[in-house]
């Protein structure tokens, strides 16, 4: 798949229990895209001395960078194109610091058929650590890719 290209996944060929993964990493460019975009300067998020204040090894990454990379992943990735986020669940778990390289994990748990509507399981994970996020996601996905 080359940039911008999107995968295109129909819904009748989605199965349950289809699984896709995508990674991801929190480089300068995308934490410096998301504050010019959207101005959050809190200091827990700008500041690495404030950050170790409150007990971080370095100012936190904003949750909201998690959301973004599960929209590319949905519209991008799985299913692609002519996909739909409808509704996000999701469970911070752990912080994210700039430079974390992330894997993004999904699970189809449920088809809707009346609706077109698939429901991911979704889970966020350090390459090297833990779980950093979870949760669920409604995706309306086209009928024919």
């Amino acid at each position: 798949m080359s940039v911008g290209e999107a995968r295109s996944i129909a819904f009748d060929a989605i199965e349950v229990g289809a699984e896709a993964r995508h990674g991801y990493a929190i480089e300068p460019a995308v934490y410096e895209s998301f504050l010019a975009a959207f101005d959050d300067r809190s200091p827990i998020h700008v500041d690495d001395d404030f950050a170790r204040t409150r007990g971080f090894p370095g100012r936190v990454m904003h949750g909201a960078i998690l959301n973004g990379f599960l929209s590319h992943f949905v519209g991008m990735v799985f299913p692609g194109r002519g996909s739909l986020l409808l509704t996000v669940d999701i469970r911070y778990r752990e912080p994210c610091f700039l430079g974390d390289r992330l894997e993004l994990t999904a699970k189809v748990e449920q088809k809707v058929e009346s609706q077109g509507v698939v429901v991911l399981r979704f889970q966020v994970r350090k390459r090297e650590g833990g779980a950093v996020a979870a949760g669920k996601a409604q995706v309306r996905v086209a009928r024919d890719g």
